[in-house]
């Protein structure tokens, strides 16, 4: 999540580098729409991703499908550090959106299923906690680099994020898989010793024992009570229990429909931009509000 806040903020600063407006052409109000388009295109690379792990996260597991998202970023980033051309970056954009895309909506699933009923809550918070210090974080590099000349301006804080993805290739393939996936693909053996890890219990505990049986009976429900999207789109299931799957289904999506028409990717992209064309502020002062907003 740290590195999902990093990215939300780090092309703000981009966009106000001039060695890199000039690198691209992008100088001048005619060229407004073609740097909105490229700094956009990250958000369609964020949608393909998930959609990506909609179609295979099941098969893949949590922790392969975070690690194939993490080394798409990778190629993501290396494209865009290395850019000379408009093309480039807007290829770099949308590979580093397609992994994020994967990597962030595989995270939170990931994360309820290998942790504790009681910490659940509390990693909900710490999860935005994160994302926020990431925010933070890329804002106030941003603010240090405009005392900063040429390319390095822009170019060392896309490659900052290898901090981030270095630290997910030395964790991620040592953390336990999802109980629930394991399970559903029946490796319940694997699946005990992990239950049995994460409540410091053995394997024969009680506790133990009652968790896996209410997974298991979670999946097979689920297995056996399937229903085809068009089904449910299309209100053509017979949901003998009324639990109303469309109408949750749709107050989940518009939620995040809302958060985004809010207009929250304003502050987060171009608010240096902002305060620069329509307030007059001067580039180093404007990076230096964002960052104090970030804070705040």
């Amino acid at each position: 999540m740290t590195l999902f806040g990093y990215d939300q903020g780090v092309f703000s600063g981009v966009v106000v580098t001039q060695d890199f407006l000039k690198l691209d052409n992008l100088v001048g109000p005619t060229k407004t729409n073609v740097l909105a388009t490229v700094t956009a295109i990250y958000d369609i690379g964020c949608f393909v991703g998930a959609v990506i792990t909609f179609t295979i996260g099941e098969r893949l597991g949590r922790k392969k499908a975070i690690i194939i998202g993490t080394v798409i970023m990778s190629i993501g980033i290396v494209v865009k550090v290395t850019s000379y051309s408009l093309p480039q970056m807007t290829v770099g954009r949308v590979v580093l959106g397609i992994g994020n895309g994967i990597n962030t909506s595989t995270a939170p699933i990931w994360q309820t299923e290998t942790a504790q009923a009681k910490w659940r809550g509390k990693l909900v918070i710490l999860e935005m906690a994160m994302n926020i210090a990431g925010f933070c974080l890329v804002n106030w590099i941003n603010y240090g680099l405009s005392f900063v000349e040429g390319s390095v301006a822009w170019r060392f804080p896309l490659a900052f994020q290898f901090v981030f993805i270095f630290v997910l290739f030395a964790t991620v393939p040592w953390l336990p898989e999802s109980p629930r996936w394991l399970i559903a693909h029946g490796r319940t053996q694997e699946a005990t010793e992990i239950l049995a890890c994460i409540e410091d219990k053995p394997t024969t505990s009680p506790v133990v024992t009652a968790q896996l049986h209410e997974i298991q009976y979670s999946v097979d429900y689920e297995l056996q009570h399937a229903v085809k999207w068009k089904d449910i789109l299309l209100r053509r299931n017979k949901d003998t229990a009324d639990t109303k799957t469309l109408r949750r289904l749709l107050l989940s999506a518009n939620t995040q429909l809302m958060q985004q028409s809010g207009g929250i990717n304003i502050m987060s992209y171009y608010m240096p931009t902002v305060l620069i064309n329509s307030v007059g502020l001067s580039e180093r002062m404007a990076r230096l509000l964002s960052a104090c907003n970030a804070v705040s």
